[in-house]
């Protein structure tokens, strides 16, 4: 450190001099142990406090089995292929459009028990109303599902507690755990069963993401385990999601499965 030049100075000039030298340090010091804080120390890991964060998702891609911890914003809406729902505070209210086209009457209810933070849950529960021989209704060429139930309608009632957690920003980790109670007039479609499933979601940038499912289903009337990948595309007014899955039934039976799903967003 330079020391102060005198010219002609006097004791008192002197110890003017050193005071002025010694605050000089003191502030240097402070300043180098207490650096001020910048916006990406303190950037909030939050959806909720920061809007250039991804949200995360409200739903998954696998109808009955996939939930998430999120919930639809309060007084926001969306209309789409397989979800028609509102946020009512922390409700959600919504139906699936597709299977009301083939006569399956259905509604949903998802409540958020924790909105905000790194982690987020929510309870969802359902009821779905499927007609005697399900598997036989189609359009054009077209089948909402491989139910089969050919003698006697039946009422599907799942109960899941679904939790999201936002690991990064662009890294989200979903996982439910779901309870399925079918009940029919016929005993042997009466049964209870239970699904566990996880899905890995990374948002390359605010608007696509690529999401990796795994899970099993259906335990322990007939297991089924699946794995697949799915990529998503986000706007402020429009979500749209397609992927391929891969399940393995009992005695090493497989199948594929085609998801889609698509909706346009009123925030």
């Amino acid at each position: 450190m330079l020391k102060p030049k005198f010219i002609s100075a006097g004791p008192l000039a002197l110890v003017i001099a050193h005071a002025a030298t010694a605050r000089a340090t003191e502030i240097v010091t402070v300043t180098a142990a207490n650096p001020p804080a910048t916006a990406a120390s303190t950037a909030p890991l939050r959806d909720d406090l920061d809007p250039a964060t991804p949200p995360p998702a409200v739903y998954g891609l696998m109808p009955l089995w996939e939930h998430t911890g999120a919930v639809e914003a309060s007084g926001a809406a969306r209309g789409g292929m397989r979800h028609a729902q509102v946020g009512i505070y922390a409700l959600t209210l919504g139906t699936d459009p597709y299977l009301v086209l083939y006569g399956t009457l259905n509604a949903y209810a998802k409540l958020g028990l924790k909105r905000t933070g790194r982690v987020r849950l929510a309870l969802n529960a359902g009821a779905y109303l499927v007609p005697t021989a399900a598997e036989s209704r189609s359009i054009g060429n077209v089948h909402a599902s491989t139910f089969v139930n050919p003698y006697a309608a039946v009422t599907l009632v799942p109960v899941a507690l679904g939790a999201t957690f936002l690991v990064r920003p662009r890294l989200h980790l979903h996982g439910s755990a779901t309870v399925l109670r079918t009940l029919s007039a016929a005993p042997e479609s009466t049964t209870l069963t239970w699904g566990a499933t996880s899905w890995l979601e990374w948002w390359a940038n605010n608007n696509r993401s690529v999401r990796v499912h795994v899970g099993a289903e259906g335990w322990p009337t007939e297991t089924q385990e699946h794995v697949g990948i799915s990529f998503g595309y986000r706007t402020r007014h429009v979500a749209v999601q397609a992927g391929y899955a891969r399940r393995f039934g009992p005695e090493g039976t497989s199948a594929n499965s085609i998801m889609f799903d698509g909706a346009v967003l009123f925030p």
